[in-house]
């Protein structure tokens, strides 16, 4: 069985970051999903991707109408 994270993009390593730019190199939008943290009342747009074994749902963004999710 995999570990599994949940992380904040912007605290990833910046391995992990640049494999997901290169896997989503125009932006995450179609790819996310929301998820309701079970510590917060607060939604968020999340991504899946895994890595050595390591299953992250990466949260890009609070999951706001409008929004655009894309990669800076």
């Amino acid at each position: 069985m995999s570990n599994r994270r949940i992380v904040s993009y912007e605290k990833l390593d910046q391995s992990i970051r640049s494999m997901i730019k290169s896997r989503y190199p125009d932006g995450f939008e179609g790819q996310t999903f929301n998820l309701r943290l079970p510590t917060s009342r607060e939604v968020y747009k999340m991504i899946r991707v895994e890595m050595e074994g390591i299953q992250y749902m990466v949260k890009v963004g609070p999951a706001i109408e409008g929004v655009d999710y894309t990669v800076d």
